[in-house]
């Protein structure tokens, strides 16, 4: 099993387990006094045995203790206590969790990573919407790709982001891979210029990969920069990545290179065995390069995103249409609005409804919305700025009896709105459909997490509401 799989796995039943309470009762306690007693006992075996007992009943008041043996002689017995600090999941193993990255077994180095990451994405403050399925982020095709990501507004440790950037020059590829997923998971910005340099002299494809994954989910424009040069990799996985990453980055000054390899009409081409073989057309490559020009909306990608709404295949008229409604050109309106008249294919009518109200035609808001089950339609929501946000408040109860489009509302009203979508997400914590009041709990959470400020008199949060990561388009 894949580290992303195994973590991704690992991350979900301790979501969904609940944190067993410690032991109760004097017998209980005197039992507890006894295990922490035993982690200073001079037999291995005692030891061993108190730190396995201590993690499976969650001792969270033993985590002092149980770090002091990060430097224990036995092998087995730190990769265990790593184990138990995972399980713990207290915030106080973080300098432990740090110094196990670097011990002197991989299997307590990778258990350590994961960690680190498992204190952020699974308390009640780190992480709201985890497991969400990214359609739009990385290629879909990958199966190995990991969709976790804390929310904006976490405050992940610096010794854990500092402690995850320099495990990436680490002579074994899965320690540097994992390091680089984590950083990506934590939104580790702090180990940007670390990840820029890692990658330049990266070897491993597959290391690659997530170090590009990584740089993308931290979301910062000008890192992407590095990423230039891996648009002409031999490698499809990274070529993809990285073309992919430049779009959603938005990088400008990535237009020049773009444009010539979608001019250029290079087939793409992966390694195998030593030899380079063509795994698709040109095209294939033309469209993905088209699609992160059309992110990107640079002017000077104009004509051919002009050219592409004319072309005879669905994806590049829709991509075409896309990148014209994000140049936010008026005069492009006749164009778009003849396009949609004349149009059959339902994504490139979908693509030419947003364009159109990109461009100031807010009459294709609601065909949009009732559209949003459609991943295309719920990311083009995604793309409104916290300001637009509160244009879809009137359309939230119109659609009562549509609580699937409701529920997705709403999640997009979290990840994007401001404080005033407060009033309009809390009366639906009350909601007759529990899909619906999860959505509403979540989206709360979301928005009192980003404006902490700001509250509401009347605010009650439906009990149980539970919720699991923030969505980050992936290729």
């Amino acid at each position: 099993m894949s580290f992303n799989r195994a973590l991704t796995v690992a991350l979900i039943a301790t979501l969904l387990l609940t944190a067993a309470p410690d032991l109760h009762g004097q017998e209980e306690l005197r039992d507890v006094n006894g295990l922490i007693f035993d982690l200073r006992h001079p037999e291995l075996d005692r030891r061993k045995t108190a730190v396995v007992a201590l993690g499976k009943h969650r001792i969270r008041r033993a985590v002092p203790e149980l770090s002091r043996l990060v430097k224990d002689p036995d092998d087995l017995l730190r990769t265990a206590l790593a184990r138990a600090l995972v399980k713990i999941g207290d915030i106080r193993a973080v300098p432990a969790l740090t110094t196990l990255c670097h011990d002197s077994r991989k299997q307590t180095q990778l258990m350590a990573i994961r960690g680190l990451v498992s204190l952020y994405v699974t308390t009640p403050d780190g992480f709201i919407q985890g497991m969400k399925r990214v359609v739009d982020f990385v290629n879909p095709a990958n199966d190995d790709y990991n969709p976790l990501i804390v929310e904006p507004y976490v405050s992940v440790s610096p010794e854990a982001i500092d402690t995850l950037a320099a495990l990436l020059g680490s002579a074994d590829a899965d320690i540097r891979r994992n390091a680089a997923l984590a950083l990506g998971i934590l939104r580790g910005r702090r180990g940007l210029p670390a990840l820029q340099e890692a990658l330049e002299l990266e070897p491993e494809n597959g290391v690659k990969v997530e170090m590009i994954r990584a740089i993308y989910k931290i979301g910062d424009p000008e890192a992407g920069v590095t990423l230039i040069p891996l648009i002409w990799d031999p490698d499809k996985k990274v070529h993809d990545e990285a073309i992919f990453a430049l779009g959603r980055l938005k990088v400008e000054s990535a237009v020049p290179a773009l444009t010539e390899l979608y001019n250029s009409g290079v087939t793409e081409r992966k390694r195998i065995l030593g030899g380079l073989v063509p795994v698709s057309r040109s095209h294939d490559l033309r469209l993905k390069t088209l699609e992160a020009l059309a992110y990107i909306a640079d002017p000077r990608s104009r004509a051919i995103l002009l050219e592409a709404i004319t072309d005879e295949r669905t994806p590049f008229r829709r991509y075409g249409a896309e990148g014209l409604g994000r140049l936010e050109d008026s005069s492009l309106v006749p164009t778009l609005a003849r396009m949609f008249e004349m149009e059959e294919k339902p994504e490139v009518l979908l693509a030419a409804s947003f364009a159109l109200f990109r461009l100031g035609a807010e009459a294709h808001l609601p065909e949009l919305v009732d559209r949003i089950n459609t991943d295309q339609a719920y990311f083009y929501l995604l793309e409104l700025e916290p300001v637009e946000v509160p244009k879809l408040h009137p359309l939230l109860p119109l659609h009562t009896r549509q609580p699937d489009i409701q529920a997705r509302l709403l999640d997009v009203i979290g990840q994007r709105g401001d404080a005033s979508s407060l009033e309009v997400v809390e009366p639906l914590t009350r909601s007759e459909n529990a899909d619906v009041i999860s959505s509403a709990n979540v989206a709360l959470r979301r928005l009192r997490g980003r404006h902490p400020g700001a509250t509401l008199s009347s605010m009650v949060v439906a009990p149980g509401a539970t919720g699991t990561g923030a969505a980050i388009p992936a290729n």
